[in-house]
Parts: C-alpha cells; sequence; structure tokens
C-alpha cells in the first residue's frame, strides 16, 4: 500500500510540472524552475523525469515548442518567422531554423511554404474517440490540424462536409477548473482507451461527491496535431469540471480552461458525424464570421447528453473554440 501511495505522489508532482511547462513554454523552462515545480532536488530530477514521460527534459521541451511553433507558420501567415523564433524560446532566429531543420527535415520557410502538407502526409489521420455517460461513440475522422497546447490556432485541409443543422453563438466563458486523467501515446480509434480512461475519473470522482450531473462537464482536451506530432507521443486530457478547491491525486491532475471569448458551436448528430461537426464550425462558420482562432485557450468539446436516452440516439454536442475578431 505504501509503494503505491508514494507512486501517487510521484504522478501528481510530475503532473504538475508539465502543466508547468503547458502553460510557459515562451518562457524560460530552467531546471531549477521546474524541479521546484515538482519539489524534488535538481539534481535527480532530470532522471526521474525522463522515466516518468520517455524522454529527456531538454527533448521534451524543445520538441514542445518546436511543434507549437510548426503549428503558427502552418496557421498564421501574418506572423513573422523571427516572431516565432523568439516565441517558442530561441535566442536566435538562426538557432530556431536549425533546429526546426534538424527536427522536421526542412525550413521554417519551406514548412509555412506547403511543407507541412508532404509532413502530414506521413502521419495518421486524426480520429476523436469521446466518452459519453454510459458509452463511447465510434472514432470519426477530424481533417484539421492544430498547434500546441494553449495556442490552437486552426488550418483547414477542407474536404466534403455533410450538411447539419446546427447554432454557433460567440459568448464569454468562464474560467472552468477540471480534473484530468492524461494519456501520452496513441488513441485514434481505441474505444477501450477512452473507456479505461474516464473509468479511473469516474472511479475516483464518484466517492469524492464530484459527479453532480448535469452540472458536472464531461470534455475531451486534444494537446497535439497528429499530423505534426509522433503517434507515440500524442497528448491527451479526458476531463470533468470540478469546484475550485479540488486537489489533484495521485494520477488525477487538475488545471484551469481559462475565461475568454469563444465560439460555441451546438450540434444534434450521429454517432459517425463528429468530424463533420468540426468541420463545419471551423471550415463553414469561422471563415465566414469575422473572427479568428485566439491563443486564450484551448479548443475542446463537450458532451452535453447521454445518446442512449435521446429518442433518435442522437449526441448533442458543444465545440467550443476560442476567437477573436478577424
Amino acid at each position: 500500500m505504501e509503494s503505491n501511495a508514494y507512486r501517487k505522489e510521484y504522478t501528481s508532482r510530475l503532473n504538475r510540472v508539465v502543466d508547468y511547462i503547458n502553460e510557459n513554454l515562451r518562457g524560460d523552462l530552467d531546471l531549477e524552475t521546474l524541479a521546484e515545480v515538482a519539489n524534488f532536488s535538481k539534481f535527480h530530477f532530470h532522471r526521474i523525469f525522463s522515466s516518468y514521460v520517455g524522454e529527456p527534459l531538454g527533448s521534451y521541451i524543445q520538441r514542445l515548442r518546436l511543434e507549437w511553433a510548426a503549428g503558427k507558420l502552418a496557421s498564421d501567415l501574418e506572423l513573422p518567422v523571427t516572431e516565432i523564433a523568439y516565441e517558442c524560446g530561441y535566442s536566435a532566429p538562426a538557432v530556431f531554423s536549425r533546429a526546426f531543420r534538424e527536427w522536421f527535415g526542412m525550413s521554417p520557410r519551406d514548412w509555412r511554404g506547403g511543407g507541412w502538407r508532404d509532413h502530414s502526409k506521413n502521419r495518421k489521420v486524426m480520429s476523436k474517440g469521446y466518452q459519453t455517460l454510459s458509452n463511447l461513440r465510434a472514432a470519426s475522422e477530424v481533417s484539421f490540424s492544430y498547434s500546441g497546447f494553449r495556442n490552437q490556432n486552426w488550418r483547414i485541409q477542407m474536404k466534403q462536409t455533410k450538411e447539419l443543422n446546427y447554432t454557433v453563438e460567440v459568448r464569454d466563458i468562464e474560467e472552468m477548473e477540471v480534473a484530468y486523467v492524461r494519456h501520452t501515446g496513441p488513441y485514434a480509434g481505441d474505444e477501450e482507451l477512452f473507456g479505461r480512461l474516464f473509468g479511473q475519473l469516474m472511479r475516483w470522482a464518484g466517492p469524492r461527491n464530484l459527479l453532480n450531473f448535469p452540472d458536472t462537464e464531461m470534455l475531451t482536451i486534444y494537446h497535439d496535431s497528429p499530423e505534426i506530432t509522433e503517434e507515440d507521443k500524442l497528448r491527451i486530457s479526458v476531463c470533468i469540471t470540478v469546484p475550485p478547491e479540488t486537489e489533484a491525486e495521485g494520477d488525477i491532475g487538475r488545471m484551469s480552461i481559462p475565461a475568454g471569448r469563444y465560439a460555441v458551436g451546438t450540434f444534434e448528430i450521429d454517432v459517425d458525424q463528429y468530424g463533420d461537426a468540426w468541420n463545419s464550425l471551423m471550415g463553414v462558420w469561422l471563415p465566414e464570421s469575422g473572427y479568428q482562432c485566439a491563443d486564450h485557450g484551448p479548443c475542446y468539446e463537450l458532451c452535453l447528453n447521454d445518446p442512449q436516452e435521446h429518442p433518435e440516439g442522437k449526441h448533442q454536442i458543444e465545440i467550443r473554440i476560442p476567437v477573436r475578431p478577424l
């Protein structure tokens, strides 16, 4: 029992570090600061982090920064490469360009000029699974890519989209506190994985009286784009909303989804239309709306009903994307 408690304490501390890195990719992520966040000795922190995440600390930070930059280059064509280099923590554009070429096999300008399309062909098409209150929907293809955590600026690769009936409202969303279980690795179409993750979260939340439907919301955040990030490094967080005073514990982490202005698309769809819902919002509504994606929060998807209780088995969902005026 003691060894299990110790393992959970390690997981809780390292979750804090991963969240801190996600929130501060543009800042100075030095060893001493991160070791302090984890409350570990800096002399041992490297080895502990590498064992937990599966890659050395420096490589992990550089990869996330470069993947964030790749998303920015493909989605924000007006932002100078030099500014992107500084924003993702590089001391000089030349250093950034060299690191980018080593990682993606091409220069930042070649990537922006269309190289990202060739790169994305080598990645598997993104599939999104989602857990409802009682069962999982089947995974469906989604034809978009996005940059890293906190900075989902989207670039659409359009394909034919089924006509859907939906509404979109732009409104201010308050900050949300969520508890989460995080997974790193492949997830596309893996219903068993999503069931296990949400099951773990529910088993933790239930005895703590944190499940109060319909007030409790269920959502999924996809931190990486499968068209940029290697499959075995993809990160996903399955979440439920919790009161602000809720504490992280072991494998269960806690984070905030920032307040801000979001476009909220409300859909009632069949199980095979999730991809069409995302494409309708991002590829049809957004370009005609006068808005563009913003950086103040992640894009995420909420489940609003249990399809088994719907007379036609429909899935009612909200897709929320942070926006600012074009």
